[in-house]
């Protein structure tokens, strides 16, 4: 008998035996598929229903279990939801909610000078997750976090939701006296406020009902255990209503893992959209490499800001510009490329023979040159312009008129954006006398491809005629002649 006794009292020790809690109070969201590496090799039921959790359930929470996880999974999961849903006025409204409530927990017997440094501590969280999302600085979870990994503050808060539960079932005995088999104040005392005690599905209905719900989340929980299917069974979910006590359309949720002695924390994906990814550019960056530029360029133009007269193209006609050679390089990354050959400019134009008169030097602060661009792309394609072409340098009004040879190959060199034309007039046109121009006709005196019409770019003073331009009396339709 002796012996008898003693292995009954091991049994017993062995039954009731439970190992120390280990971890943290609550863990970091982590992928639900380590749920499903936890069960490879227990029952086939359970190897199922883990292996099918990540399609719905795509993470999961861990919380201690120590007694207390079913309180802490409700309580943390509460304010981690009024931080997913990230209305400041929210936090705000519940903290003024939950102020209110206190008539319940006056009429239960509460004493206020007892609860309120435990009424504290939770508003005191609700105001730091306000404050987080009025600076929006992100740090919301981990405030929350590190407040439930204190465990002084953890079980102020999870006694301040006792407290609350507590005071709904008693100031609702219709609802909850048919499952507590005593009296209200008795049942509350043993199972709801004792500091050892773990969530039981009446506590749960509570807290749901009086905190939940009126926040305007719902609550489920899922059952993890070896009921035959393929997915866990949802054994309890509760959903907000309107002020009507119509069901909220698409409420935020409240999930919560039951395995038989514990509560874990679920997530679906879409309570963690994943941040929106912005596309970088598919074009690269443009280096511009400008070659052969002199701190001596100075755009004449007087009229025009600096930057404007640096822009190819926007020098006016006839300011005499001097654009640098220029070089685009296109580099894919913005690796150093290795340096390009100087290009070879072009061969300098012949200089048509000139018979001058002597007259004084012409002194110009201006080098005239033309350098061959260069423009190198993603595919190294080439485009080199015309040779440049030489320009005749007038003689001052004063000096004798200059007795130029022409040749074929006489040209004139442009610095501005416009191409040459096999259209232009021959070097030293005008410089001579002045004589009659061949087809000046009535119609193209007066246009402005005339160079004696002030309409003409190259508009020539000397040539115009005001007495035959505003000319008066009637003509008739003859034939007009020259001037």
């Amino acid at each position: 008998m002796a012996a008898d006794d003693e292995l009954a009292h091991f049994q017993k020790l062995s039954n009731d035996y439970e190992p120390p809690a280990t971890g943290p109070l609550v863990g970091e969201r982590q992928s639900s598929s380590a749920i499903a590496t936890e069960y490879e090799a227990a029952d086939p039921v359970y190897r199922i229903k883990t292996a099918a959790l990540p399609d719905t359930y795509a993470y999961f929470r861990t919380c201690r279990g120590d007694g207390h996880c079913g309180w802490r999974a409700i309580a943390f999961t509460y304010f981690e939801t009024l931080l997913r849903i990230g209305d400041v006025n929210r936090l705000e409204d519940e903290e003024v909610r939950l102020s209110s409530m206190h008539n319940l927990l006056n009429l239960a017997g509460f004493s206020q000078h007892v609860y309120i440094d435990w009424v504290e501590e939770a508003f005191d969280l609700l105001r730091k997750l306000a404050n987080s999302l009025r600076a929006m600085d992100g740090s919301g979870p981990d405030i929350l976090l590190q407040t439930f990994n204190d465990m002084s503050t953890a079980m102020a808060i999870i006694t301040y939701f006792k407290l609350l539960a507590s005071a709904w079932i008693q100031s609702h005995p219709d609802d909850f006296a048919a499952f507590c088999h005593m009296d209200l104040k008795s049942y509350c005392q043993l199972n709801i406020e004792a500091a050892q005690c773990e969530i039981d599905n009446v506590a749960v209905v509570a807290l749901a009902e009086s905190v939940v719900k009126p926040a305007g989340i719902g609550l489920e929980i899922m059952y993890l255990d070896r009921s035959p299917g393929e997915e866990i069974n949802n054994t309890y979910r509760a959903e907000p209503t309107d002020h009507t006590g119509l069901p909220l359309s698409h409420p935020p949720m409240m999930r919560l893992l039951y395995r038989p002695g514990h509560y874990d924390i679920l997530y679906k994906a879409e309570d963690f959209p994943a941040p929106v990814q912005y596309s970088q550019p598919t074009q690269s960056s443009l280096h511009v490499a400008l070659a052969g530029y002199t701190d001596d360029f100075v755009p004449t133009a007087s009229n025009m800001s600096d930057v404007m007269t640096m822009i190819p193209g926007m020098y006016p006609t006839g300011l005499g510009q001097r654009w640098p050679s220029v070089s685009y390089d296109h580099y894919p990354s913005p690796a150093p490329q290795p340096q390009l050959a100087p290009v070879q400019t072009y061969a300098p134009t012949p200089t048509p023979a000139v018979s001058v008169a002597p007259i004084a030097p012409v002194t110009s602060s201006h080098q005239d040159y033309v350098s061959p661009i260069h423009a190198s792309h993603g595919n190294h394609h080439s485009i080199h312009l015309e040779p440049p072409v030489t320009l005749p340098i007038h003689p001052p009004p004063s000096a004798p008129p200059m007795i130029m040879e022409r040749t074929p190959s006489m040209a004139a060199e442009r610095g501005g954006p416009f191409r040459p034309s096999v259209y232009e007039l021959e070097p030293g046109f005008g410089s001579g006398p002045r004589h009659a121009l061949p087809f000046q006709t009535s119609i193209f005196r007066n246009s402005h491809f005339n160079t004696a019409h002030f309409l003409n770019p190259d508009f020539q003073p000397e040539e115009w005629s005001p007495d035959s331009e505003y000319a008066t009396g009637n003509r008739g339709r003859h034939k007009s002649t020259s001037q």
